[in-house]
């Protein structure tokens, strides 16, 4: 099994559902998530085919980075904003990984993966993740969670940022464990992936049957 393949279809299957569901939310950042999800698609097809003709890839997975911190970024700061004012934490966290891609690129230059920075990055949004269900947890009001698309995108987003970190930080105990020639962290990441992406699909579902109620 390609699990490369796996990572690019479920990606493209969230990028539809995301346009179906969210192309005319009243939410410009809900919105701008298919944006998000179609520089996704083509940057993981883009390295696809880029080390398919055995050239270095790690670049364009830099330029992704930019997107993915703010993206995902700007949606915490909407999600948060409902029960703090997110603006200073967000935009602290916003700065830390900018420093510290600023380093990284000085560092070794922009064609070695920043992976310090993604490290980081994950950290961060696993903060948020804890610190958004923390407040949903003290938060009084009935939410039905079954149907809340801001509790499952936060749901696929801690998966994804926290199985990522835990491979990251045992990356040297895993690299040499093989299941079926691959190494297991390639399997773990594109489990992961289909976690993240059915999640947020889920959630845009969620969100567009909830935006059809109030209509």
């Amino acid at each position: 099994m390609n699990f490369e393949y796996t990572t690019i279809i479920t990606e493209v299957f969230c990028f539809v559902i995301s346009l179906y569901c969210l192309l005319k939310d009243t939410n410009l950042i809900w919105r701008c998530m298919s944006l998000f999800l179609l520089i996704t698609c083509i940057t993981e097809i883009t390295g696809w085919i880029i080390k398919g003709h055995h050239h270095p890839n790690q670049w364009i997975y830099n330029i992704y980075l930019i997107f993915e911190a703010g993206f995902n970024s700007l949606m915490f700061g909407n999600l948060l904003q409902k029960y703090i004012r997110a603006t200073l934490p967000v935009l602290i966290g916003s700065c830390l990984i900018l420093l510290c891609y600023v380093i990284e690129v000085f560092s070794h230059g922009f064609f070695i993966f920043n992976d310090i920075t993604a490290t980081v990055m994950s950290v961060i949004f696993v903060f948020y993740s804890f610190l958004y269900y923390y407040l949903l947890i003290r938060d009084d009001r009935y939410i039905d969670l079954k149907h809340d698309e801001s509790f499952w995108w936060v749901a696929g987003t801690l998966f994804f940022y926290f199985g990522s970190t835990a491979c990251n930080l045992f990356y040297v105990y895993l690299k040499d464990v093989l299941v079926n020639q691959h190494n297991i962290t390639y399997i773990i990441f594109a489990a992961l992936s289909v976690l993240l992406y059915g999640c947020w699909s889920y959630s845009f579902i969620c969100r567009k049957w909830l935006t059809t109620l109030k209509t």
